[in-house]
């Protein structure tokens, strides 16, 4: 069993969220890049492969969810969130990545900190009657990253740190860690070096 943070990929089967069936309903082939989790609602920054006129909007927007074109491939979708989401929301994983395949099939990339997060992930999917697949699982060496650089990059994704307008600031952040300002923007650095040197040598 994995004991340090790893990364899987997932084939995510019968998805029953609402986006994806948005996404298919404009026939063009999409990718989610970036996806805010909250209790109520899910966001989602959806990147299409070709440009999308007015119809697609329309279709987007005729589906009872919040849609804003951001340009002429990309649109922002805020939804109520699925069961799905919410597992995401609640579970100790972060998401790197979202394909949509088809209507109700995604491919996940996922960080994980460790096997139990991630069975419990798993079995809280199987409940909801979600068919998953796991396709690759590759482990992070425990000398890239330290369990607290883990937890703090994990915690500044949820509340929205990395997101384009934050959803916490630098000092909100520290004070929930209980740490100062500085010294959180120097495990920030050392713990994105080391995620970047990671994905630099993988690739």
């Amino acid at each position: 069993m994995y004991r340090s943070p790893f990364e899987v990929t997932l084939l995510v089967e019968d998805h029953p969220c609402e986006v994806m069936k948005i996404i298919s309903l404009t026939g063009l082939k999409a990718s989610v890049e970036n996806v805010k989790l909250g209790e109520q609602t899910t966001d989602h920054i959806v990147s299409f492969e070709k440009e999308i006129g007015k119809n697609e909007v329309l279709k987007l927007k005729s589906n009872n969810v919040k849609v804003l074109k951001l340009s002429e491939t990309k649109v922002w979708v805020r939804t109520s969130g699925c069961a799905v989401c919410r597992i995401l929301y609640t579970s100790d994983v972060v998401v790197e990545k979202i394909k949509v395949l088809k209507e109700r099939t995604l491919l996940y990339t996922l960080l994980v900190p460790a096997s139990s997060s991630f069975k419990e992930f798993l079995t809280k999917l199987s409940k909801e009657g979600v068919k998953v697949t796991v396709l690759n699982v590759s482990e992070i060496s425990s000398a890239e990253l330290t369990k607290r650089q883990m937890e703090i990059l994990q915690l500044a994704y949820k509340l929205g740190y990395f997101n384009d307008e934050r959803g916490i600031t630098l000092s909100q952040l520290a004070d929930k860690l209980g740490v100062s300002a500085p010294t959180l923007e120097e495990i920030l650095r050392r713990a994105l070096r080391k995620v970047v040197k990671y994905y630099l040598d993988k690739h």
